[in-house]
């Protein structure tokens, strides 16, 4: 059996273009060599495996445009030097937004496709958060995301899509795909593959890409916190028999838009005072109240202070009467003026912004505690 060429590539993160933030070099964590290879052990022994460049940073705001060019740049001319190439692992997000574009990972894709030519295959996993747009479904040759949210499945799904790649190449199998547009769009809280209706939806897909000419079976829930034409859910079916392909794709996409007044919150939802006051006169403890719309593990800012703010308005808290633990603000000026201020001194702050969102909140208080040279955070 020959030793089939592959490469490994890509970017991934994941973009609210309703944030003021811009994602730039520094906020991404890059790898070359042999340690990008171990994002994905294990690895065939009997391929040639060539890593080339990846690039993954936490949810955060749009792209900036001078930072995409340039990796994007780096990853062909690392792809030029790796030709000739059987198949590709192109590890993207698939909700990345940059500025100057609306559908960025068809950018990159596209550019990758040119440069290594119709005859190799490529692989992308990705997250089922991110969106699947026809230019980039045409470009790829296998598709697959997560099929987990809570995704606790990522490791597994890098591993199927890598698998699939293979398998392909072994067998010379030239994969088709099946792609439907489903025209609903949720905030991921609302999709949790431990509720109905998306845990049986998610849950059909490992016995579909078990019948007679599938490959794989993908269903994407869109991301809600961009405002760009392909943002949507979609389904991929990817096989060797058109007319299954085309039913199985068909029968998942009917299930999921059949279902599109199901899907709701994993937890009771409301406005903030209404949480605040559940909250309060809740009796389990700890409370959580989570705000799906500044939802920094989503690409929110993390500068808004709505929230604060409806804390301090409300009259148990603001007197004393009840607590609450508030987590938590950018805001660098504001932690300088603490670290000068010192432990237990009494401090004036405005906070909130620190990015450019609106709305800013005024604090008095005294300064408990100061963590020097925190790796995350702190005064460093």
């Amino acid at each position: 059996m020959p030793h089939h060429r592959i490469a490994i590539g890509g970017m991934a993160i994941e973009s609210s273009t309703f944030s003021p933030h811009r994602s730039t070099v520094a906020d991404f964590t890059i790898r070359h060599g042999d340690d990008l290879l171990t994002r994905y052990e294990p690895l065939a022994p009997d391929v040639d495996w060539l890593p080339l460049v990846h690039a993954r940073a936490l949810p955060g705001g749009p792209v900036d445009p001078d930072f995409y060019l340039a990796f994007k740049a780096e990853l062909l001319e690392r792809l030029r030097a790796a030709r000739p190439l059987d198949g590709l692992v192109l590890d993207i997000h698939g909700a990345m937004s940059v500025v100057g574009l609306i559908d960025a990972e068809a950018d990159l894709a596209t550019a990758v496709r040119k440069l290594v030519g119709p005859a190799c295959l490529i692989s992308a996993p990705m997250d089922p958060h991110g969106n699947m747009s026809r230019r980039l479904v045409d470009v790829l040759d296998l598709a697959t995301s997560h099929r987990m949210s809570p995704h606790e499945d990522a490791a597994r799904t890098r591993e199927r899509a890598i698998a699939n790649l293979v398998r392909c190449l072994r067998e010379r199998v030239a994969p088709r795909r099946a792609w439907v547009r489903v025209p609903v769009l949720l905030a991921g809280e609302r999709a949790c593959t431990r509720d109905e209706p998306a845990r049986g939806i998610y849950g059909r897909l490992a016995e579909v890409e078990r019948r007679d000419g599938i490959i794989d079976a993908a269903v994407w829930t869109g991301y809600a916190w961009a405002d760009e034409p392909r943002c949507g859910a979609a389904v991929v079916v990817t096989g060797t028999d058109r007319d299954a392909i085309l039913r199985e794709a068909r029968a998942l996409a009917s299930a999921y838009w059949r279902a599109r007044t199901e899907f709701s919150f994993s937890a009771p939802a409301g406005d903030a005072d209404w949480c605040i006051a559940r909250g309060l006169g809740a009796r389990e403890r700890p409370f959580l109240i989570s705000d799906s719309g500044d939802n920094p593990t989503a690409g929110g800012a993390g500068d808004v202070a709505y929230m604060l703010a409806r804390l301090l308005a409300n009259a148990a808290i603001s007197s004393g009467q009840k607590t609450a633990i508030w987590a938590s603000l950018v805001d660098p000026a504001a932690v300088a003026r603490c670290v000068a201020a010192g432990e237990g001194a009494r401090v004036d702050l405005t906070v909130g912004g620190a990015f450019g969102s609106a709305g800013r909140v005024r604090l008095e208080g005294t300064v408990a505690r100061l963590a020097r040279d925190a790796p995350v955070g702190g005064a460093s």
